[in-house]
């Protein structure tokens, strides 16, 4: 079903994520994947759920000049939030040991957001 809804779209997915892949296959859609190096930098104000918002958002608009009528990009970026901060990607195999003790026994909160952005429309949610 929504293969046929989406037939007449270029679907660009702009994730490495084998699991982002995985979840569009799943839909039965077409989609290429199509990569852009973003500096990930947010405002210091924002909320933990606006900073995942923020930062999709600052993937897709890397693809405005790209889209045409017929083009969807689909962005996403999940931060994990732990003791009021947000916890950063790890840096090499000791700094990612640190972090999982970190959260060991911890709450914590995972938010992704995710943007869906065409030529004249952007839907954004977390």
């Amino acid at each position: 079903m929504l293969k046929e809804k989406f037939k007449e779209f270029d679907i660009i997915l702009a994730s490495k994520s084998p699991r982002r892949q995985l979840l569009l296959k799943g839909l039965d859609i077409n989609f290429e994947v199509r990569l852009k190096e973003i500096e990930e930098i947010f405002p210091q104000n924002l909320k933990k759920e606006e900073i995942a918002v923020f930062l999709c958002e600052l993937k897709a608009s890397a693809f405005e000049n790209e889209l045409n009528d017929n083009t969807i990009v689909i962005t996403a970026d999940t931060i994990v939030w732990i003791n009021d901060g947000i916890l950063n990607k790890p840096k090499d195999a000791d700094d990612a040991k640190q972090i999982l003790s970190q959260l060991s026994g911890n709450m914590h909160e995972v938010i992704t957001g995710v943007c869906l952005k065409s030529k004249n429309k952007t839907r954004s949610f977390y």
